[in-house]
């Protein structure tokens, strides 16, 4: 069930998106493909995990993490386990434990953004790529509970995301959530 709804997801946001088209045909071929995509044990050439673009309360601060392993600041988010209804409630779940931040709703209703990474060797496991899928959410409340799995996190203006992380990916979703507060913001109440 989970790998169909994942394919119409993508599909979906290929034809929202279709700048994305290169990225969404190789997770397309990797959902396809023989074996479990979505387990962490697959490393050739990797597998999917999904992550969570959280808005504050108000729409103008992203909440992000000092990822303990990679050193950098991120989107929440990682594996996604068997007991997931699906990658939204693996994004869900990461936002929870990483952050204790627990009620979200959903901005939109699919995918914000998709993007194939490196992830670099470490000691008990080779070198992969991930197949993340990101969704994007508003917070009901700033309030952190930052738990071991991460080195830190902090609410950042969707202008200054850069100056922790400049990498191209972030800001993408950064400057797409930018955009959408603003039509949020211009929309008569």
């Amino acid at each position: 069930m989970l790998k169909p709804r994942l394919e119409s997801a993508l599909e979906l946001h290929r034809q929202a998106h279709p700048e994305r088209t290169p990225v969404v045909a190789q997770m397309l071929e990797l959902l396809r493909s023989p074996g479990d995509p979505l387990s962490r044990s697959r490393l050739d050439p990797g597998h999917f995990t999904a992550s969570a673009f959280v808005l504050s309360p108000e729409g103008s601060r992203l909440l992000l993490i000092s990822h303990l392993k990679l050193g950098r600041w991120l989107q929440p988010g990682g594996h996604i386990e068997p007991g997931d209804a699906d990658c939204e409630a693996a994004a869900r779940r990461e936002v929870a434990e990483e952050t204790g931040v627990r009620e979200l709703t959903p901005i939109g209703s699919g995918l914000l953004d998709v993007d194939v990474h490196e992830i670099p060797a470490r000691p008990k496991e080779g070198a992969h790529r991930h197949f993340d899928v990101r969704y994007a959410f508003i917070a009901a409340t700033e309030q952190l509970v930052i738990s071991d799995e991460v080195r830190g996190a902090r609410w950042v203006e969707l202008g200054r995301v850069g100056e922790l992380n400049a990498e191209q990916s972030l800001l993408r979703c950064a400057e797409r959530l930018a955009g959408l507060t603003l039509l949020r913001s211009a929309r008569p109440r």
